[in-house]
């Protein structure tokens, strides 16, 4: 007589995974839809760029056996069928509507605010690299005694308009973090933009609802006040602030990938008595304008001032004036420079992450007499680019 074991009793037969027309059906479909879009990806013509995103795409890897031993091929076919996928845009922004709808407030590192504002996140205050900076500025306060330095950091949008912040938002006091990189610098002439902005009028016309840059009318302040403290005079010229798109839609909404605002740009017009040449040293091109027009039907439409970020830029101007300025800066700086045009000889533009030489060489050879370090709050409290350029 078979004996059974009483863990016996308790095992039951699986039951035979019988799968009907239906599931196999549907399991073809999915299948092949999957199938259909690998096709359309391999077989479509790949874009090397995307405009909602505001970056280069992954082209297609080239083929090696030592790629696909090591695993690098198909992590590289990964990032290329991610960034070529078919309705890949579309799938973005249906992705984001439906972050939004369940009550997301961060993507991608912004924040998504009241009214359409879209904020860029604040940065912390690192010691050691604010230290390395500002040793370095004061390395070249302290070896050329007779220039006048001028520092000027701009608060962002999250300082400013802190009530169109989501609620409970991570954020960072950057008055109290500009305040403490002053009070590391010595020979230094240190201008408050913050005051000035929060006193503005209308603080919601400052900063770019989809970008992180500050628009026209926080420039006026901060020109103003900058002119002021760097004995300027900056009721000398008179100038209009022309609306030369109202499409923008900038950085911001483009890391988001939320596009429900759109920005006017406006660009200052200059004196006309005053005339000036512009030289992209490293580029070796010359042209009369601080402007490109063609930036304008792009993307990137900030870019409309100067073209973007380049290493090094002359502007020599028949201003009544023997001041040589150099600015140290970052791109907040390309929509405040223009309104500096008429009251130096000369302007020296340095931008030190993209410039690779001894910034010195340019101090001593162009005889400058001032320097203005000109930068937004989040970029100079990241910035690693100044220490190496000053020594």
């Amino acid at each position: 007589m078979k004996t059974v074991n009483a863990n016996d009793r308790n095992i039951k037969k699986a039951p035979d995974q019988n799968y009907g027309p239906f599931e196999f059906i549907s399991a073809m479909t999915v299948t092949l839809m999957l199938l259909l879009v690998c096709v359309f990806t391999l077989a479509g013509q790949d874009r090397e760029y995307s405009e909602n995103e505001n970056r280069n795409l992954a082209g297609k890897p080239i083929f090696s056996l030592s790629s696909v031993m090591d695993g690098k091929f198909m992590e590289d076919m990964d990032s290329y069928l991610s960034d070529q996928f078919v309705l890949r845009d579309a799938l973005v922004r249906t992705r984001t509507d439906i972050d939004i709808f369940i009550g997301k407030r961060e993507i991608n590192g912004v924040y998504i605010g009241k009214k359409h504002y879209l904020f860029e996140k604040p940065s912390e205050y690192d010691e050691k690299r604010v230290k390395r900076t500002t040793d370095t500025m004061n390395g070249i306060s302290a070896a050329y005694g007779e220039i006048r330095n001028y520092v000027a950091i701009a608060p962002n949008s999250s300082e400013i308009l802190s009530d169109y912040m989501p609620s409970n938002a991570p954020s960072q006091n950057q008055t109290e973090q500009i305040s403490k990189v002053y009070s590391n610098l010595n020979g230094f002439t240190c201008i408050d933009l913050c005051g000035p902005l929060k006193n503005a009028d209308d603080p919601a016309a400052l900063y770019y609802k989809t970008d992180h840059h500050w628009t026209s009318e926080a420039v006026d302040i901060a020109y103003r006040k900058i002119a002021a403290d760097m004995g300027l005079d900056p009721s000398a010229y008179s100038y209009d602030n022309l609306a030369v798109t109202n499409g923008f839609q900038g950085t911001l909404a483009s890391s988001s990938g939320i596009f429900s605002a759109k920005d006017t740009i406006r660009i200052p017009t200059c004196p006309q008595d005053i005339m000036y040449r512009v030289t992209y040293v490293n580029e070796g091109k010359t042209c009369t304008t601080v402007f490109d027009q063609s930036k304008l039907s792009e993307k990137s439409k900030y870019d409309v001032f100067f073209g973007g970020n380049f290493a090094q830029i002359m502007i020599e101007t028949n201003a009544p004036s023997d001041r040589v300025l150099m600015v140290v800066k970052d791109s907040y700086a390309n929509s405040l420079i223009p309104l500096l045009i008429p009251h130096f000889k000369t302007i020296v533009v340095v931008d030190p992450r993209y410039y690779t030489d001894n910034v010195q060489e340019i101090i001593e050879r162009e005889e400058v007499t001032d320097i203005l370090w000109l930068y937004n709050a989040n970029t100079f409290l990241n910035d690693t680019s100044i220490y190496g350029k000053f020594n």
